[in-house]
């Protein structure tokens, strides 16, 4: 008996083994799954990571001197191939030479400026650098040495004296200040409260654009390049301002051999360059000095100063009877106290939100929600009956008067049944998951989606907010709209599961033994107070971490790749990944220390479980030599609690960080309840003119920007423009001319005093292009205009030529931020869009 006892021991401890293994095998599916996504999802990253080998080492050059050289170049932009930009260029700078580029826009003069510093690289022919390859030297050596102001100026986000300092990263404060008034910066700078140290905002846009153009000025200044390519340099300033900062530039160009390559369509600025190169439709047409290119008769250059002078004269001589002023900002005023409180998706204190609310946003998938409920019921319910048969077949091996046939039946019998239910368990659990999966997928992409059209109505205001960056807003709404789900859907998954688990296996235990029964009863408060314990250190943790370093990750992140030209021509690489490692690592600790408080909670909640188990088997242990209680009866009450437990363990497993999921849950619907102080989308509480005819006032108008309360742009500002006049606003930068715009086309309310958006169409100073075709853009200013409507429109704004040498013409992708289209070609193309609105007033700045 007693080696039939031991036999009997060792086959139980054989059986859980297996039975418990499997069940951890099952559960490890999930981990495995998201290796596979891991593995599939990394290997583009993989790839991009890897290093380029090259076969010569690149060289670094002892003397630079500056000698530019381009031979025989045939060059085309990898998005469209067929679309030749250089075709054959051969031109020669020698060293120290101040040579201009002139010609009509996409023909490719900013082109040259990308392949001087190698953002691309030719076709066919070949750029040399003091007779070097350019293929041959260190990219960021090259770079180094290299200076540029462009058409469109690059900040980045920090103080003004970070930004000059991006130029030389060594730079000195005295160097900063010195280049910023040789960029004529310094005094607009000092008017600022924080001097050097104030913050510019994402991409600079606390700064007007001739304040940002003269600190890219600055930057290239204090980084004294030999080489310097000014890209339409000037063509944010006014005429001053234009005048100073070329004098500066000129003698920046004389303190050494610097060569220097001029892109400008203001053809005063260059006159004076040592040659003058024209180009055309991808070919060098004409090559010499401003005097030498004026004496060839019908000459492309004469034939561009002639029609630069015609104009020139018709504005001096339309501008005569507007030049007298009719209104005056009065200067001196004290700036008025507002409320500066950051606001932000990321600190403020949004409210908790109520579960019927956000079971209402999941309401349109009612009948999924069924569906998935009855197979969590179903599929919980399992759980504790595996016990039951898993019980019974155990059972069998232990009733010896079965005999060896007897046994075999019975085992196989249960063996039969325990298939059966592992059928069932398959059917629920895959209607379980796929209907939570359709109720998830659908509600994260229905509070996105509310999400991202509650951003766009926001006030200017809140944009400005350094936490409202669109990287970091991009970032929040990627992860907070999915991290939502744990609060629903799969909270409801987890509940049912546990419902059903305890449901029958409390109805198996009251059935074979009460009294194991109510100590069953007895534990199940311990292990709710264990979970719960586990959400509630969570949900702490997740409420210390609301601002996460994966947001400024995300936000530095976006600020590098839109800008990316400019952080490869500053060589800013490092920069911005030891920022981005920064907040990456930051992110880590949090992370960290919230895994290890998990941990802890996980653990405890895992112990009192095994702490429940082992009381409910003592108890049965002394029921069993104290009350005539069976061994069967013990067991088959012991394994379905197990197995329920098990059960609860994987129902947990499914459901996400509860503490994260609240907190953003919290923030999307602090967004989604904000009532900007202006909404473009509230249309019931505004006026809706009938007819507009186009007069504008502004009375006794007090404006500063939120940012900066401290700076007064207007204070008593009064201003009449008659319907059907036009009106030139002019001024030196940061006077305030952009800002009449943004008040007109109420993207900020004064402070004081009284100042329509769908009768109003802007062409800015940097034209805004988005993703889609040339013909969806334009269609942006008035939706479904016909063809021959944008035909027209672009033909006023003298773009339809250029549209039409396209492959694809109206067909053809601008590209993010319009970047497969030039400057001059995106200004165009905006203007377009701004004719094809039919406004009765237009805005050009």
């Amino acid at each position: 008996m007693h080696n039939q006892l031991f036999v009997r021991g060792e086959f139980i401890t054989a059986f859980f083994a297996v039975s418990i293994g499997a069940m951890a095998l099952g559960q490890a599916c999930p981990c495995l799954q998201a290796i596979a996504t891991a593995k599939a999802t990394t290997s583009d990253m993989f790839q991009l990571m890897r290093p380029m080998v090259r076969e010569v080492p690149p060289r670094f050059l002892d003397h630079l001197e500056g000698h530019i050289g381009l031979h025989a170049v045939q060059f085309a932009y990898p998005s469209r191939p067929h679309v030749p930009v250089c075709a054959g260029y051969s031109l020669t700078i020698p060293a120290g030479q101040k040579v201009a580029l002139v010609g009509g826009s996409g023909s490719g003069k900013s082109t040259i400026v990308s392949l001087v510093q190698r953002f691309y690289d030719p076709q066919q022919g070949s750029l040399t650098l003091d007779g070097h390859d350019l293929k041959s030297l260190d990219v960021q050596w090259l770079r180094s040495h290299v200076g540029l102001v462009g058409q469109e100026p690059t900040l980045f986000t920090g103080s003004i004296a970070d930004n000059i300092r991006h130029g030389k990263p060594n730079a000195t404060m005295a160097e900063i200040i010195d280049a910023a008034k040789q960029a004529n910066a310094y005094e607009f700078i000092m008017a600022f409260a924080g001097g050097f140290d104030t913050e510019v905002g994402g991409q600079g846009a606390q700064l007007s654009g001739g304040q940002k153009q003269r600190i890219a000025i600055a930057r290239a200044i204090v980084k004294n390049p030999a080489v310097l390519l000014l890209d339409e340099a000037t063509s944010e300033l006014d005429v001053e301002s234009e005048r100073v900062v070329q004098s500066s530039l000129d003698r920046l160009v004389d303190t050494r051999q610097r060569t220097t390559i001029i892109v400008a369509h203001r053809l005063s600025t260059i006159r004076h360059a040592d040659r003058i190169v024209v180009l055309s439709q991808g070919t060098i047409v004409e090559d010499g000095t401003h005097e030498s290119l004026l004496a060839i008769d019908h000459g492309y250059y004469k034939e561009l100063v002639d029609a630069q002078l015609q104009c020139d004269s018709n504005s001096d001589d339309e501008r005569v009877d507007d030049i007298t002023p009719q209104a005056t900002v009065v200067g001196g005023a004290q700036p008025i106290q507002i409320d500066t409180q950051v606001e932000s998706v990321g600190i403020i204190d949004a409210p908790q939100v109520s579960m019927s609310r956000l079971w209402a946003y999941s309401s349109p998938e009612s009948f999924h929600l069924v569906l998935g409920s009855l197979g969590a019921l179903v599929h919980g319910a399992m759980y504790p009956l595996w016990g039951v048969l898993l019980t019974k077949s155990m059972m069998v091996f232990f009733q010896v008067n079965l005999g060896s046939h007897g046994m075999r039946d019975e085992a196989l019998m249960w063996s039969v049944g325990l298939v059966v239910l592992g059928v069932i368990a398959f059917g629920a659990a895959t209607v379980q998951n796929y209907q939570f999966a359709i109720v998830c997928e659908r509600l994260t992409g229905r509070v996105r989606h509310k999400c991202f059209v509650a951003m766009l109505h926001q006030d200017m205001t809140w944009f400005d907010m350094p936490a409202n960056a669109p990287g970091a807003l991009s970032t929040r709404l990627a992860s907070d709209a999915a991290s939502i789900r744990s609060m629903t859907a799969e909270s409801l998954n987890a509940m049912l599961m546990n419902v059903a688990a305890v449901a029958v296996a409390f109805a198996v235990a009251f059935y074979y033994s009460w009294q194991l029964a109510l100590v069953f009863v007895a534990v199940i408060p311990v292990m709710g107070a264990a979970y719960g314990l586990q959400v509630r250190m969570l949900t702490a943790q997740a409420t210390k971490n609301t601002n996460d370093g994966d947001v400024q990750a995300g936000a530095i992140l976006s600020e590098a790749l839109h800008s990316i030209r400019s952080v490869a021509s500053l060589n800013l690489q490092t920069f911005m990944d030891q920022r981005y490692l920064d907040h990456l690592q930051a992110s880590a600790k949090t992370d960290q220390v919230a895994g290890l408080v998990g941990g802890i909670a996980y653990s405890a909640s895992q112990a009192l479980t095994l702490y429940a188990m082992a009381g409910i088997l003592y108890y049965g242990g002394w029921l069993v030599l104290n009350n005539g209680l069976d061994f069967h009866s013990v067991y088959i009450v012991f394994n379905p609690i197990l197995f329920c437990s098990f059960g609860l363990g994987k129902a947990a497993q499914g459901l996400g960080d509860a503490g994260a999921a609240a907190m953003a849950t919290n923030r999307l619907f602090g967004i989604l309840d904000r009532q900007p102080t202006i909404d473009s989308s509230d249309s019931a509480t505004g006026l809706v003119l009938e007819h507009v005819k186009g007069h504008v006032e502004l009375e006794l108008v007090d404006f500063y920007y939120p940012r900066r309360p401290d700076n007064t742009v207007y204070s008593n500002y009064n201003l009449t423009i008659l319907s059907g006049h036009t009106l030139a606003l002019v001024g030196a930068s940061g006077s305030g001319k952009s800002t009449a715009m943004s008040l007109i086309q109420r993207f900020y309310d004064p402070s004081a005093g009284v100042s329509l958006r769908h009768h109003i169409a802007i062409v800015g100073q940097e034209p805004v292009l988005f993703s889609g075709s040339v013909l969806d853009n334009i269609c942006m200013g008035k939706p479904g205009a016909s063809i021959d409507e944008i035909q027209a429109a672009a033909k006023l704004a003298h773009a339809h030529d250029f549209i039409m040498q396209f492959p694809d013409k109206y067909d053809t992708p601008v590209g993010a931020q319009g970047l497969q289209v030039s400057g001059g070609q995106k200004q165009r193309l905006a203007i377009a869009r701004a004719i094809g609105s039919e406004t009765s007033r237009r805005q050009t700045r």
